[in-house]
C-alpha cells in the first residue's frame, strides 16, 4: 500500500506543472531545431547549385537536393511559428480559466482580426465570459474566472464561442455544438463556413 492516497487536487496540481514545464521546454526546443534546419536546408541549397554547374539543372539529383532544400525551409519556418505561438499562450493562475484557439478561413489561412466571443450557456440569460481579436496567426486567448460561470447548481462551465468580422457580422457560432463540462483549459479550431 503506498504511504500516500493522491486526491484529484494533487492530481491536477501535478498535471498542471507538468503542463507548464513542458510548455516552456518546448519553445526553445522548436527554436534550436529551426536552426539546425536552416542549416540543413543551406547546405543542401550550396550542395545543389554545385551539382547543378555538373549535372545540369534538371538532373534529377539536383531536383531532388533542391526539393530537399525546400522541405527543410518549410519546416524551419512551420517550427519558428509554432514556437512563436506557443511563448504566447498565458500561464493560468488560481481559479482561472482559459479558452484558446485558432481562426481559419476556407482556404485554410489565419483569419485575422476577427473578434471572438466566449460564451458560458446558462438557463436564463448567456454569460459573456471574455472577447478578444484573432492575431496574425489567427489564434486567440480568452482567460476568465469561475466567479464569472459558477452559480447554484452549476460546476463547470458549457462554452460556445461567436466570431464576428472586421465589419460585425457574425460569420461563426458554436452554440449548437456546446462544450459541455468544460476544463480548465479548451481550444477551439474554427475553420469559418464548415460549422
Amino acid at each position: 500500500m503506498p504511504d500516500h492516497e493522491f486526491t484529484p487536487d494533487d492530481v491536477r496540481a501535478a498535471l498542471d506543472a507538468f503542463i507548464d514545464g513542458s510548455t516552456e521546454a518546448a519553445a526553445p526546443m522548436m527554436r534550436g531545431f529551426a536552426e539546425l534546419q536552416e542549416k540543413r536546408a543551406a547546405r543542401l541549397s550550396d550542395a545543389g547549385a554545385r551539382l547543378e554547374e555538373r549535372l545540369g539543372e534538371d538532373h534529377p539529383r539536383v531536383m531532388d537536393l533542391r526539393q530537399s532544400s525546400l522541405a527543410a525551409d518549410g519546416l524551419r519556418r512551420s517550427l519558428r511559428e509554432t514556437a512563436a505561438r506557443d511563448s504566447r499562450i498565458p500561464r493560468l493562475e488560481a481559479l482561472q480559466w482559459m479558452v484558446l484557439g485558432r481562426v481559419l478561413d476556407r482556404a485554410g489561412e489565419p483569419a485575422t482580426g476577427m473578434t471572438v466571443r466566449l460564451f458560458d450557456r446558462d438557463r436564463r440569460y448567456d454569460d459573456l465570459l471574455g472577447v478578444t481579436t484573432t492575431d496574425e496567426y489567427g489564434d486567440f486567448v480568452v482567460i476568465y474566472h469561475e466567479r464569472d460561470f459558477a452559480e447554484a447548481g452549476e460546476d463547470l462551465p458549457e462554452l460556445y464561442v461567436m466570431v464576428e468580422d472586421r465589419e460585425g457580422n457574425q460569420v461563426y457560432s458554436s452554440r449548437d455544438g456546446l462544450r459541455f463540462e468544460a476544463g480548465r483549459a479548451e481550444y477551439f479550431q474554427i475553420v469559418l463556413d464548415e460549422q
